[in-house]
């Protein structure tokens, strides 16, 4: 039974806060994410976040009268993906944390829902459900299977095989034929168009390295044969984006020869690379792009913003003709059917919300579908600024400020990115202009480390957490100060993840450069961080060499937890109890250590995850930062 909401903005719009705390309006999510068209035009497959917690919703193109499929659980579950299967059904794969052996573990769920009845089936078996081990197990869909939309394939842990099998799967009834199995140790598998299983990549871990081996079939009846080998942080990078019609060819992402991420097309047989197909002069390229149906049609990259390369010029065109429309902003079709003739344009700016127009190219009609944050859409929000400077040690770092409209060297915000080999960009950001309408300036800096600009800015930035990573971050205030922009000794330090670890690092190396501190999901103890990872089999090659225990040892010197006593600004720790990256006790025993010595306060979110991704974390984390800053800077 479906269940209709009628959104209506103009209602929205005009709602006022004067007896509601002023960040209420920014803690909200995205009302709508990750829209796709169905194949055919006719219908549209969204998440719909509420205040309940997320939805996968439909609507028939254009209407915003979104009719709920399935709520989610909420402060739970998280949805990962949305694809169409035909025009029938939408495959959806959602995540959850769950607690094992001392860890969270993100665990990932995969459903299909019938849009004709709004009926679900999780894709899953007797066989697998009533296993004790069934609530840690993962469902992967390898292929939606373009000519065979009532079926798709999924790989999953196989007792059987001790290892990640593939299924192919009936989205109707959920029945599970094995297709693929695995005796290779193989963890991520891949289909041709037609749905053969040519290829998967086997990771092993030796001597506290990471290798990954192709093993690849060339016809459906051969046995799969390894191929090619590599080492992670020591090779050229290697990531396969999708195959050739064929089946013979690969497109593999990867920094050979020239220092950036590139598409590449490899031959998988001779295991050489056969052609460039696409890279750009000053960035790494950040993902492949897909149509509705799973094919490959351009790739993206990342300057200020996000901007594309198709590999058909008709697919090019469209978007610059729709692009043309808006003259001051960034525009991306973030979806479309089949014949190319209903579009989502996803239409943003640095200091504008983002909003999703749809484009009817039969009817010729057009207009707005929804905003992203329809509680802002009445506030105005300051432009953020690009600079570039060079570090102490000579090193070119570029970054963004943005200052209140009207002020003149207000109280300064430092907030670095998390990652670390992550960047930030000129998107519209509701936190940071939340604490712009405070009066703040903001001052975000892409560090050494930062993914995006090439190997080797980014390599520079391994091994050197707490060191010239964390300089950079000193030198792009200094830089402010210098410039006129703050008043030295007047701000603070604010970032997430490891921008809380460079936050928290910065209240020991620096006691006196800032009034404040603020570390969400942030890390104390690195030695124990990277001892908790290298247990969850993750690469660490950006942290510390494994195999060198004097380096390992070393990174007490650069973590917080052994300097307290070096603290002098008041700290905030802001940590959800279901953070599947970063231990939440990175926070708490930080606080267990800090609290005699320093002006701390640890707020521990229940069942929040690491991007506090819902609706009251968003409102205690914007409540404890404003009471923070208030009275801090």
């Amino acid at each position: 039974m479906f269940r209709a909401i009628f959104i209506c903005f103009a209602f929205i719009s005009t709602l006022t806060y004067a007896k509601e705390n002023p960040w209420d309006a920014y803690a909200h999510l995205p009302i709508v994410e990750q829209p796709q068209i169905s194949p055919n035009g006719e219908m549209i497959a969204t998440v719909y976040n509420t205040d309940d917690g997320p939805t996968v919703s439909i609507t028939k193109f254009p209407s915003i009268e979104l009719n709920i499929l399935a709520r989610m659980k909420k402060k739970r579950d998280r949805v990962d993906f949305i694809r169409w299967s035909g025009d029938k059904y939408v495959i959806v794969s959602t995540s959850y944390p769950e607690y094992s052996y001392g860890q969270f573990l993100r665990i990932s769920r995969l459903y299909a829902f019938d849009v004709t009845t709004g009926e679900h089936k999780v894709l899953t078996t007797k066989r697998f459900s009533e296993s004790r081990f069934y609530k840690y197990q993962s469902f992967r869909l390898v292929s939606s299977l373009k000519h065979e939309t009532d079926y798709a394939l999924v790989s999953t842990y196989d007792e059987n095989d001790s290892a990640y099998s593939v299924f192919r799967v009936n989205l109707g009834d959920s029945q599970f034929e094995k297709i693929q199995r695995n005796k290779d140790g193989i963890s991520s598998w891949y289909a041709d168009n037609k749905g053969v299983v040519r290829l998967g990549i086997a990771v092993e871990e030796k001597d506290d390295k990471f290798t990954a081996s192709v093993w690849y079939r060339a016809k459906k009846e051969d046995e799969l044969e390894k191929i090619h080998t590599h080492t992670w942080g020591e090779d050229n990078t290697f990531s396969i984006e999708a195959l050739t019609t064929d089946g013979t060819k690969a497109y593999v992402m990867s920094d050979r020869e020239l220092g950036r991420e590139a598409l590449w097309l490899y031959d998988i047989a001779s295991g050489e690379f056969e052609s460039l197909v696409y890279s750009h002069e000053s960035y790494d390229l950040s993902n492949t792009i897909r149509n509705s149906e799973g094919d490959l049609i351009g790739v993206g990259y990342y300057d200020d913003f996000y901007q594309t390369s198709y590999f058909s010029e008709k697919d090019a065109q469209q978007e610059q003709a729709v692009g043309n429309l808006f003259k001051d902003k960034q525009v991306t079709i973030a979806s479309r059917n089949r014949d190319h003739n209903r579009l989502l344009a996803y239409v943003v700016s640095d200091s504008s919300i983002p909003v999703y127009y749809y484009f009817d190219l039969k009817t010729k009609k057009g207009g707005v579908w929804l905003s992203q944050y329809p509680y802002l859409v009445s506030k105005e929000f300051s432009s953020v600024q690009n600079y570039n400077f060079k570090a102490s040690d000579g090193m070119d770092v570029s970054g963004y400020y943005t200052q209140p409209k009207g002020a003149k060297q207000p109280p300064l915000i430092v907030m670095p990115h998390g990652g670390p080999n992550a960047r930030d960009y000129k998107y519209f950001n509701k936190e940071l202009q939340y604490l712009v309408s405070l009066g703040y300036g903001v001052l975000q800096v892409n560090f050494r480390g930062s993914a995006g600009f090439g190997s080797q800015f980014e390599t520079a930035g391994y091994y050197q957490w707490g060191k010239r990573m964390q300089q950079d971050v000193y030198d792009a205030m200094d830089w402010a100060i210098d410039s006129g922009l703050a008043k030295k000794g007047n701000a603070c330090i604010y970032g997430s993840s490891y921008g809380g670890y460079v936050a928290l690092t910065a209240a020991a190396q620096e006691p006196y450069r800032f009034k404040c501190i603020i570390s969400a999901s942030g890390v104390s103890d690195l030695e124990t961080f990277v001892e908790d990872e290298s247990r969850q089999g993750s690469y660490l090659g950006n942290i510390v060499d494994m195999t060198d225990s004097n380096a390992v040892k070393a990174l007490a010197d650069v973590s917080v937890i052994n300097m307290v006593d070096k603290i002098k600004a008041p700290v905030l720790l802001i940590h959800g109890d279901n953070d599947t990256r970063v231990d939440y006790r990175q926070s708490s025993v930080f606080y267990s250590k800090a609290k005699n010595h320093v002006d701390v306060k640890y707020v521990e979110i229940k069942d929040g995850t690491h991007f506090f991704d819902d609706l009251e974390s968003q409102k205690i984390l914007f409540s404890e930062v404003s009471s923070f800053l208030q009275k801090n800077l």
